[in-house]
């Protein structure tokens, strides 16, 4: 039996085996709010895959180390390339507290296995024949950096976007400053250094006292519904009038797992 076991093991290109479908559901809901169709690249270290919307305005990056998972193993690099949204309806049907294992052999589709106890599910998915080339992640120079908890930052987003289809982003040394305006009037969220740890970390590099840019709305709040479930905290990077780099832990280990979002700058005289 045990032999039967590993020489079907070995067989496979990858195995990764989770006790709990979180990561994948991150990742997935965080990749089909930019993308339809997205590839996986899958090493000895890890999981990665990189994606870009079609005008170009954001462009997603994850990364999943071999560690974030109870049980990993890769028998040679190899990748995969799948439509998200039949994804995302199998990983849907994983509870909570269910196991999840996705694994390949060379010429087949993905086997994603779930289930908890004696009750086992297993669905094969077809992949799509060509992979997707990755876009370079873009070189940029942060002169700003503050971390939120998530959960409210989501609630200022929405605050935000009942008036406003961007976000302005104002910050200083001491506080900051989360706005938008639109026809109908304007609303304004100032978060200091004290509120109640909700702004837990503010940095300015060199001599500046305050830092400004403007984003699309619908981008951001999109993302950060998808991957609020699954983490506890932003970072949030930009410079003056230049993209943003939002970037998010997940997993049970926090950092082994991480989502980093970019988002181009609304330019304004």
């Amino acid at each position: 039996m045990m032999q039967a076991q590993n020489a079907e093991l070995a067989r496979e290109d990858f195995v990764v085996f989770s006790r709990s479908p979180s990561e994948w559901k991150a990742v997935t809901l965080a990749m089909q709010s930019i993308a339809e169709d997205v590839t996986f690249e899958v090493d000895a270290d890890g999981i990665r895959s990189r994606a870009m919307d079609p005008s170009h305005v954001a462009l997603l990056d994850i990364s999943l180390t071999s560690k974030s998972f109870e049980r990993y193993t890769c028998s040679k690099p190899t990748k995969f390339t799948l439509h998200l949204e039949d994804f995302l309806k199998i990983v849907k049907r994983a509870d909570q507290k269910d196991t999840f294992e996705i694994s390949r052999s060379e010429g087949r589709g993905l086997s994603i296995r779930m289930g908890s106890g004696s009750y086992k599910k297993e669905f094969e998915l077809h992949l799509i024949e060509n992979h997707l080339k990755s876009s370079p992640l873009p070189r940029l120079n942060f002169t700003t950096r503050f971390k939120l908890d998530l959960n409210s930052f989501q609630q200022i987003l929405m605050d935000v976007s009942t008036l406003s289809s961007y976000l302005n982003v104002v910050v200083r040394s001491d506080s900051v400053t989360l706005s938008g305006k639109g026809d109908s009037g304007k609303v304004e969220i100032v978060l200091g250094k004290n509120s109640s740890g909700l702004l837990q970390e503010v940095e300015l590099l060199g001599d500046l006292n305050e830092t400004k840019a403007l984003y699309n709305m619908e981008y951001m709040l999109k993302l950060v519904k998808a991957v609020a479930p699954y983490s506890d905290l932003v970072t949030f990077e930009y410079a003056n009038k230049m993209p943003l780099k939002l970037e998010f832990n997940i997993g049970e280990n926090q950092g082994i797992g991480k989502i980093q979002y970019y988002l181009a700058p609304k330019i304004t005289d």
